[in-house]
């Protein structure tokens, strides 16, 4: 991490542009870990699926071609299987979930927590909204699937239900590999502190354009290690994927204050960072797999109830 940026007040730097890249934030060897992590868990899948007369597993075959080959065979999208949190509906008892220990590595990492503190202080949560995002080349991704191909521009508070509204709620978005333009970085808007939420398409993750602000976007590629802060309201999308045989696996995480509402009351959040305390302590990667765990055992088969506010259609995709 560089030394200006030791210094710099990034409070102030977010609150006025809503966005901020820290490079350098995390170690190269957390993030190899992750992907060989996912990986593996992707070549299980494959495997399983051999097994039951599917395709055959591609598990020789690094990460971005098992997941490419994967989309052209046209066999089920193993994204749930590498995700780190529970579907918003269709919970089963055995949905899957990446609950790994390199996943919870990655998620406390001290260096990163260290930045996050700068942002909101020394007690931090760990939201229950986070995902791993892998995104396909853009040629094969399948239409209206937000986690293989483009997502829409959209602010994070829109995907929360309004009991999050006032929470200072940050985004943390990490590059397991080279962001690129070519493989579909993403790009913000910039967004002061205190602008207003646009209204969103029903399911909030796209606003009309119609309702689009007239600024020009602004690509953020980003090299391993680095970091991309957003708050809550800022105005981010991202790039297609044009590389032709990358996938761009990402990380999209929150952290915010102790004590305060997530936006996914029905999903568990942990302490990560503060003052251990009668009835509190700092989460465990244990207590991290048995939290989510647990939800899904409550959750099965019920109507886990409303993610977001939102009813648009009109002018909506």
């Amino acid at each position: 991490m560089s030394e200006a940026l030791l210094t710099e007040d990034l409070r102030s730097v977010l609150d006025a542009q809503g966005y901020v890249v820290v490079d350098d934030v995390m170690p190269l060897g957390v993030l190899d870990r992750m992907i060989d992590a996912l990986a593996v868990r992707a070549a299980v899948y494959g495997q399983e699926v051999e097994r039951s007369g599917g395709r055959r597993s591609y598990a020789s075959q690094e990460l971005s071609q098992q997941l490419i080959n994967v989309v052209k065979s046209g066999e089920t999208w193993p994204g749930q299987a590498l995700d780190i949190s529970l579907p918003k509906g269709d919970i089963v008892p055995d949905t899957p979930m990446f609950l790994e220990p390199e996943a919870f590595e990655l998620l406390t990492e001290p260096r990163l927590l260290d930045v996050i503190e700068r942002f909101i202080g020394p007690e931090i949560w760990l939201s229950p909204v986070g995902h791993v995002r892998l995104k396909v080349p853009h040629e094969i991704a399948p239409a209206n699937n937000t986690r293989l191909g483009t997502i829409g521009w959209h602010q994070d508070n829109g995907v929360l239900l309004e009991e999050a509204d006032d929470v200072e709620i940050l985004t943390v978005w990490i590059p397991l590999r080279e962001a690129t333009v070519q493989n579909g970085c993403l790009c913000v808007l910039p967004t002061p502190r205190g602008s207003d939420l646009i209204e969103h398409c029903a399911g909030g993750l796209s606003i009309p354009a119609t309702e689009m602000p007239p600024l020009a976007e602004l690509p953020l590629p980003m090299r391993r290690g680095g970091v991309l802060f957003l708050h809550s309201r800022t105005l981010h999308s991202a790039l297609p994927n044009m590389s032709g045989n990358e996938v761009r696996i990402s990380m999209d995480l929150r952290y915010q204050p102790v004590e305060s509402p997530t936006g996914r009351p029905q999903f568990p959040c942990f302490l990560v960072r503060g003052e251990e305390e009668a009835g509190r302590s700092i989460a465990t990667w244990e207590e991290w797999r048995a939290g989510w765990l647990d939800a899904r055992d409550r959750l099965v088969n019920k109507d886990a109830g409303m993610f977001n506010r939102w009813s648009r259609v009109e002018g909506c995709a």
